[in-house]
C-alpha cells in the first residue's frame, strides 16, 4: 500500500469531490480516480460511494480515513525524526570522565550542550582513568571522554580545551602552607602520594618529568587512587601530593591547595574515534571553541598560563 494512494484518499474524503481534490493534488482527475479504485482493490471493500451527484464515505470508508491519517502522520512523523537525528538534534551521547578535578568544564559543556541540543539525552559515566577510558572509547562503549594528555594509545583524536596548572598539596602545619606559590625545590624530598603509574600515566609523566628537569626524582611513598584520596592522605599526615588546582573545590579539611609555579599545567582535552560519524558527537565538538574561550576567561586562568 502506496503513502501517495493514502494522500489522495484522505483529500478525496476532505473534498468529497474528485475534482477539487484533483486541483488539491495537482493532477488530472483520472488517473486520481484509477489511484483510489486501486487502493479499494487492495483494501477488499468499497471506502467511497460515488453517485452523478455527490461523493460519499461509507462506513469502511470512514473507519479507514482515520487509519490513513495517522499512518501518513506517523510517517511524516518518521521523517522529521530521521533528520533530526541526522543533524544531531536527537539521539544519546555517552560521554566519560575521569574525576572532580573535571567538573567545572564538565557542567559548563554539559548545559552548553543541553541549550544547543535541548532533545539530545547526555549520558555520563565515570570517574575513570585516562587509559581505562581509551579502552572504553576503543570497545564502543562511550562516544567521547574528558581526559588529560597525553592520549595513550592510536587512533583517537583529541581537541584541547584547557589546561590546570599543578598545585601542591601540603597539610595545613607545613612550613610552606600560608604561600601563596612554591618552587618545586622547595619541596625536594618531602614524601609525596602519587596517582597510580599504571592508570594515571599521562599526568605521572608529567609529575616525573617536572622533579627531572630541575634535578631529582620525587621521593613518592604511596600511590592513591584518586584526587580526593591523595588530598585525604596528605590531611593525616602520609605525605604530600601534586594535584591540578582545579581540585580546590573538594574542600578537604586540614589541608592547602598551593600553586607550583615552575611545574606545567596539565592539559584537558575532549578525545574521540577517528572517523566517528555520529551527528550528536559531532554537534558536541562544535562547541568546543566556544567552552575553551569561556575556560579561559575563568579567574586564575591567565596566572596558571604565565607559571607555564
Amino acid at each position: 500500500m502506496e503513502l501517495r494512494h493514502l494522500r489522495a484518499f484522505i483529500v478525496v474524503a476532505e473534498e468529497l469531490n474528485f475534482r477539487r481534490a484533483a486541483e488539491r493534488l495537482h493532477m488530472a482527475q483520472p488517473p486520481l480516480s484509477q489511484q483510489i479504485k486501486r487502493l479499494e482493490h487492495e483494501v477488499g471493500v468499497t471506502l467511497l460511494r460515488r453517485t452523478t451527484r455527490q461523493v460519499t464515505l461509507t462506513p469502511a470508508g470512514q473507519a479507514f480515513l482515520d487509519e490513513a491519517r495517522r499512518c501518513v502522520e506517523a510517517a511524516q512523523a518518521a521523517v522529521r525524526t530521521a533528520r533530526l537525528a541526522a543533524g544531531g538534534d536527537t539521539g544519546v551521547l555517552r560521554l566519560g570522565v575521569s574525576g572532580p578535578t573535571f567538573y567545572e568544564v564538565l557542567v559548563l559543556m554539559a548545559g552548553k550542550f543541553g541549550r544547543h541540543r535541548p532533545n539530545v539525552r547526555l549520558e555520563i559515566t565515570g570517574p575513570a582513568f585516562a587509559g581505562e577510558l581509551i579502552e572504553r572509547l576503543d570497545r564502543d562503549e562511550i562516544d567521547a571522554c574528558l581526559i588529560r594528555l597525553p592520549v595513550p594509545g592510536s587512533g583517537i583524536v583529541v581537541r584541547k580545551i584547557t589546561e590546570h596548572p599543578f598545585g601542591a598539596v601540603l597539610p595545613v602545619g607545613h612550613p610552606l602552607a600560608h604561600r601563596d606559590r612554591v618552587r618545586l625545590a622547595e619541596l625536594r624530598g618531602e614524601p609525596v602520594i602519587s596517582y597510580p603509574s599504571k592508570r594515571a600515566s599521562g599526568t605521572v609523566t608529567l609529575l616525573h618529568s617536572a622533579f627531572l628537569a630541575q634535578g631529582f626524582s620525587p621521593n613518592i611513598v604511596q600511590e592513591a587512587p584518586d584526587t580526593h584520596t591523595i588530598m585525604l592522605l596528605a590531611a593525616v599526615g602520609a605525605g604530600i601530593g601534586f594535584v591540578p588546582m582545579s581540585a580546590s573545590h573538594l574542600k578537604v579539611p586540614g589541608v592547602v591547595l598551593v600553586p607550583v609555579s615552575d611545574m606545567p599545567a596539565l592539559p584537558l582535552a575532549l578525545a574521540w574515534r577517528e572517523g566517528d560519524d555520529n551527528p550528536v558527537l559531532h554537534a558536541l565538538i562544535s562547541l568546543l571553541d566556544e567552552v575553551s574561550a569561556e575556560c579561559h576567561r575563568w579567574p586564575g586562568a591567565e596566572s596558571a598560563e604565565a607559571g607555564t
